[in-house]
């Protein structure tokens, strides 16, 4: 499985089962451009944590974009929609949706844009989780909030983009993340891409920050 970004903000996922790109910020992200002749990366679904439309799937640009709460299985991908409240602080039903994507052995759990930490019974709907994605960019949350979702969920990987458009410095938010969860930048250089395997699982979690292609 590899983990990158595409364009500056959405997360990623190739795996052998399929690939997703998460919360693409606009029609750019949610368009695969590969970086080399060579990738065959094959885009299966966009996942949105903002519901779109009344339809659980539904097809944007000729591909599946997922955006509710439920089960889902697209060829041999495993994909799990799981609700998390759009306001926390208001009396509103409305949802956004977080996402658990299972393939090669591996759980990645996508974040996605909530304003509020999973509760109990949440966590347990998420389970064991190997790989987070945090938008660090566009989390309206602050980071002692987001510290403590990951420890919650007790990933192996971390991984977050939130780097300043056209540079390698951290934003504001993901400095701030990486002083909270006592990350040194200096040990954290921004990746490409990383590959992610059951057997590679680091002992000790890491907070890897991702940065775009160029």
């Amino acid at each position: 499985m590899d983990i990158s970004l595409n364009g500056h903000n959405a997360f990623l996922v190739k795996t052998a089962s399929g690939s997703v790109i998460c919360d693409p910020a606009d029609e750019a992200e949610a368009t695969f451009v590969p970086s080399s002749a060579a990738d065959d990366t094959v885009i299966t679904a966009i996942l949105q944590s903002k519901p779109r439309a009344s339809s659980f799937r539904n097809q944007v640009g000729g591909k599946d974009t997922i955006s509710h709460p439920g089960e889902y299985e697209i060829g041999d991908l495993g994909l799990r929609g799981i609700a998390l409240p759009a306001n926390p602080e208001s009396e509103s039903k409305k949802t956004i949706t977080s996402f658990r994507i299972d393939a090669e052995g591996l759980s990645v759990y996508m974040l996605g844009l909530a304003k509020s930490s999973p509760d109990a019974r949440t966590a347990q709907r998420i389970g064991s989780v190997d790989v987070l994605l945090l938008d660090v960019a566009r989390l309206h949350m602050d980071v002692k909030e987001l510290s403590s979702i990951i420890g919650a969920l007790d990933p192996s990987y971390v991984f977050v983009n939130g780097l300043v458009a056209g540079s390698s410095e951290p934003g504001e938010k993901l400095k701030s993340l990486l002083g909270e969860t006592g990350s040194d930048q200096m040990n954290n250089e921004p990746q490409l891409r990383v590959s992610v395997t059951r057997s590679s699982l680091p002992a000790d979690r890491q907070l890897v920050v991702l940065r775009p292609r160029a």
